[in-house]
């Protein structure tokens, strides 16, 4: 029940953006087995970290495949507008979570950066 959640959150998600899903940015079996398996707020935090690494992988290679397959001279607004997003994006996901506020705040933050990671590759992936 939590993957068909997950995957209508991240259809509608990407829908919004007018992206089409690839096969490749599903999160994987693993996470979707980790997270069903979660029993705490904690547990799920670890089942999110483990998944931004998966799709950081994705995320960097397709931004490799992008710097490969772009025209030479747009190779540096790439690079720049990629460290910008990179910055974007930990300032945006650091706001979900203070000390104060706990696994929740935790949870939303690696929740924040899982999704934001995901649609950057697909990003990625339509500029070449």
């Amino acid at each position: 029940m939590k993957f068909f959640l997950l995957f209508f959150v991240l259809v509608l998600t990407l829908s919004a953006s007018q992206t089409m899903v690839s096969i490749d940015y599903i999160y994987s079996k693993e996470y979707r087995k980790c997270i069903s398996n979660s029993f705490s707020g904690l547990d799920a935090v670890n089942c999110v970290e483990k998944e931004i690494k998966v799709q950081d992988k994705i995320l960097n290679d397709s931004y490799k495949e992008a710097m490969k397959n772009i025209q030479n001279f747009r190779r540096v607004d790439l690079r720049n507008m990629q460290r910008l997003w990179i910055k974007y994006i930990d300032s945006k996901c650091s706001f979900y979570y203070h000390k104060e506020s706990g696994n929740g705040g935790l949870n939303d933050m690696s929740s924040c950066r899982l999704e934001e990671i995901t649609k950057r590759a697909i990003e990625l992936d339509e500029i070449y």
